[in-house]
């Protein structure tokens, strides 16, 4: 895709934001509070909802470990100091729990410490989560939820938006939003789902957000990834076997 379309998708994601899609929270006088936000933030790639799937096969291979970054807002004002927060896993013990030191760096954990502070003069932040690959998430998807705790820095801004639930797995599993027999959601971007091509849009693609409403992209976006699908098959396709899937049929893209 050439400069200027690259632009114009992206100014089309930010007036779609700003119209649309951008939370708008009241003036705010009290405690200076936390919550995780709900929205695109200045970029047409991500749209942060209240949980994710992550599979470390879009990873590699080799990875024995990622981080992903949670995007946080403070409400009220600045201040010119760095500022501690303190986040909790809430389902602990539960059935498919992830295990802090096995799945996930553990927030009390002291290399943690550093990662857990807003910035001097910050209003946002984005907050770190450690995942680890422990070699039962072949097998299973575990489930990590977040939740923010109140401290003597920050209290909980926003109760319905004070929690946020990882799903973990080193696997890949279709989507309420793309799966086997479903025309809508993204297959109106990527076609008819199939393992591989699900790889494949995460790994050379670089889009994981297939849990995602695809409404929420503005159409130039849901273009913008369907070509980039297209040209990426295109260059895997010149240098590696035709991709298929696993029953010999090959995987492809129609323009849309």
């Amino acid at each position: 895709m050439n400069n200027r379309l690259i632009q114009l998708a992206l100014c089309c994601a930010l007036l779609s934001c700003a119209s649309c899609t951008e939370e708008v929270v009241p003036d705010y006088t009290g405690d200076h509070a936390l919550y995780f936000y709900r929205g695109t933030y200045e970029t047409i790639h991500v749209y942060q909802r209240d949980s994710l799937f992550y599979s470390f096969l879009s990873g590699g291979m080799n990875m024995e470990r990622d981080t992903i970054y949670l995007d946080l807002r403070v409400m009220g004002g600045l201040q010119d100091r760095a500022r501690r927060f303190a986040i909790k896993q809430e389902n602990a013990g539960e059935p498919s729990a992830a295990q802090p030191g096995v799945h996930y760096v553990a927030f009390d954990d002291p290399g943690m410490t550093p990662l857990l502070q807003v910035p001097a003069n910050a209003n946002r932040y984005q907050m770190p989560v450690i995942l680890l690959r422990d070699p039962g998430l072949r097998e299973e998807t575990v489930v990590l939820k977040l939740a923010i705790v109140e401290n003597d820095e920050f209290k909980i801004g926003l109760e319905q938006q004070s929690s946020f639930q990882i799903k973990v797995s080193d696997q890949l599993m279709p989507t309420s939003a793309w799966r086997p027999g479903y025309a809508g959601g993204w297959a109106y971007v990527f076609g008819e789902y199939g393992p591989q091509k699900h790889w494949f849009v995460i790994t050379y693609v670089g889009f994981t957000d297939l849990d995602g409403d695809v409404s929420t992209y503005p159409i130039d976006v849901r273009r913008f990834y369907n070509q980039q699908a297209r040209e990426k098959l295109a260059e895997y396709n010149a240098t590696h076997p035709v991709l298929t899937e696993s029953n010999g049929q090959e995987v492809f893209f129609n323009a849309i």
